[in-house]
C-alpha cells in the first residue's frame, strides 16, 4: 500500500499592480522519485500552505486506493443532466461538427431527460431506459437513434475521465433490418432515360447525382471552381467541408457529362458561384418529374425513390457492369465494404437470371464410356466391394464366363478395391482369402 513519501512548499514573491505579493506553492509525490504533482497552493502563510499541500497528497492517496472516485467525477456527480448537457452541446459545436447533427443529438437526449425524470447521472439506469424505450412510439431507426444519442453522450463523458463506465454499454440495440418505414429502392435504366427526358433544366443536376455516385448535399453543394472540366480526364473535387465523412474526394467526370457542364457554365462565372444555383430540384420537384415521366414513386414492395436513389442507382449499375467493388467504396466514401455491397445494392435490379445465365451448363457425363462397354462396369472404381461383386457375378452370367470382354476384364484386374479390400472395408485381403472368393466365382 502506498503512502505520501514527501511534500514540500516553497515561497514565491511576485509583482502585481507595484505590489510585492508572496504565496506558496508546493507539491506532493505518492512514491519515492515518483512524480511530481505541483499545486498552487493561494496563501501566504506557510503553514497553511504545508496543511493544504498536505489536503491534496491525502485526497490523492485516498483516490489511488480507491476509497473516494476522482474529483473530476465527484464534481460530474455534483452537477445536473442539463448541465452537463449544455456542456456536451459546446463541445460538440466547437468541434465543427454538422449543425444539424449536435441540432438532432442534443434535442434527443434532453427529450430522455425530460420524460424519464433524470436529475443526475445516477439516475440513469439500464432498466429505466428500456422501460422508456418500450413506450417510444416511433420508428425503429429513430428509436435506434435515441440510444446511439445518448451513448454517445455517456462515452463522451467516460472519456474525458467524469464517469468511470457507461451504464448503457450493455443494452442490445433495437433491430432495424427489414423494419424500415421508407424503404428505397434503385431507378431501372429505362427509367433513367425517362426521367432525364421530362426533366428540362434539371437534368443536369439529376445526371451529376447519378455519374458521381455522391449524396444530394455534397452536389448541391458544388461550385465552379470544385469542377476541374479541362483537364485531361475531368473530374469534380468535393471539398472536405460539405462532405459527411469530412474527407475530400475527387470524383472523375465522364467526358459526357464534362462536355455537357462546360456547355452550361456560364461565361465569366465566379469560382466561387454554385453549379446548380438556379437548376437544383426541389423534392416537390423530383417527385412531379416522376408523375411526368410514369414512374411510380412506391412500388409494390413500398419501397420509394428518393435523391438517396440516385447513389444506390450507382452502385447497382456498377455491379451489373463489372465496376470493382473496391473502386466503388473509395467513390461512395465507404469505410465498410459491407455497407457497399448490402445497403447501396439492390439486388433486385441486378438481373439475377441473367448473371446466372453467364455460367456454362455442366450437364452430366459418363466419364470414361467405351462402346459397347457395360455402364455397370464403367462405375466399378465407385462401387463397394460387395456391389461391384454382385455386379461382376451378374454380367458373367448374362454373357457366359468365355465371352468376358475386354473391358470388363481390364476393369476387374485395375480395381484395387475389389480385389484387395475385405468386405467389410477395414482390412486388407489376404491371399488366401482372394483364393477362396476366385473359387466361388468360378
Amino acid at each position: 500500500m502506498s503512502k505520501v513519501f514527501y511534500t514540500r512548499v516553497y515561497k514565491r514573491d511576485r509583482k502585481s499592480h507595484g505590489r510585492i505579493v508572496r504565496s506558496y506553492r508546493g507539491y506532493y509525490t505518492l512514491e519515492k522519485s515518483g512524480r511530481r504533482v505541483w499545486k498552487e497552493l493561494g496563501t501566504p502563510d506557510r503553514a497553511m500552505a504545508e496543511r493544504r499541500i498536505m489536503a491534496f497528497a491525502l485526497e490523492a492517496q485516498r483516490e489511488q486506493e480507491g476509497l473516494v472516485a476522482p474529483r473530476a467525477m465527484r464534481d460530474t456527480a455534483s452537477k445536473t443532466l442539463s448541465e452537463l448537457v449544455d456542456e456536451y452541446e459546446r463541445d460538440l459545436t466547437s468541434r465543427k461538427l454538422a449543425r444539424r447533427h449536435v441540432h438532432d443529438t442534443i434535442r434527443r437526449i434532453q427529450r430522455m431527460v425530460i420524460e424519464t425524470k433524470w436529475r443526475y447521472l445516477t439516475d440513469i439506469r439500464p432498466d429505466l431506459f428500456v422501460a422508456w424505450r418500450s413506450m417510444l412510439q416511433v420508428s425503429a431507426k429513430t428509436n435506434k437513434e435515441y440510444q446511439v444519442s445518448l451513448n454517445a453522450f455517456l462515452n463522451w463523458l467516460v472519456r474525458t475521465d467524469r464517469l468511470a463506465a457507461n451504464p448503457l454499454a450493455r443494452v442490445g440495440a433495437v433491430e432495424t433490418r427489414g423494419r424500415e418505414v421508407r424503404r428505397y429502392r434503385a431507378f431501372t435504366e429505362e427509367e433513367m432515360t425517362k426521367l432525364f427526358a421530362v426533366a428540362g433544366k434539371r437534368q443536369q443536376a439529376y445526371q451529376v447525382l447519378l455519374y458521381t455516385g455522391q449524396r444530394k448535399s455534397e452536389v448541391k453543394a458544388l461550385v465552379w471552381g470544385d469542377l476541374h472540366l479541362d483537364a485531361p480526364q475531368p473530374y469534380a473535387l468535393f471539398r472536405e467541408g460539405t462532405m459527411k465523412d469530412k474527407e475530400k474526394r475527387s470524383i472523375p467526370l465522364r467526358h459526357e457529362l464534362a462536355e455537357m457542364l462546360r456547355q452550361m457554365k456560364p461565361a465569366d462565372v465566379e469560382p466561387t458561384s454554385r453549379v446548380f444555383w438556379l437548376r437544383w430540384p426541389s423534392y416537390e420537384n423530383l417527385r412531379n418529374d416522376l408523375k411526368n415521366a410514369g414512374i411510380d414513386w412506391k412500388d409494390g414492395l413500398g419501397r420509394v425513390v428518393h435523391f438517396h436513389s440516385f447513389r444506390k442507382t450507382w452502385q447497382t449499375l456498377g455491379v451489373r457492369y463489372g465496376v470493382n467493388q473496391r473502386s466503388a467504396q473509395v467513390i461512395l466514401g465507404h469505410s465498410d465494404a459491407n455497407l457497399t455491397a448490402h445497403a447501396y445494392t439492390d439486388v433486385p435490379s441486378l438481373e439475377l437470371p441473367a448473371e446466372m445465365a453467364k455460367l456454362p451448363w455442366l450437364a452430366a457425363a459418363e466419364i470414361g464410356a467405351q462402346p459397347g462397354a457395360q455402364k455397370s462396369v464403367v462405375s466399378c472404381a465407385s462401387l463397394s466391394p460387395y456391389d461391384f461383386l454382385a455386379q461382376l457375378i451378374e454380367s458373367v452370367k448374362v454373357i457366359g464366363p468365355d465371352k468376358v470382354s475386354h473391358a470388363l476384364a481390364s476393369a476387374v484386374t485395375s480395381s484395387q478395391t475389389s480385389e484387395r479390400m475385405d468386405p467389410t472395408g477395414l482390412e486388407p485381403v489376404t491371399s488366401s482369402m482372394s483364393r477362396k472368393r476366385s473359387n466361388q466365382l468360378s
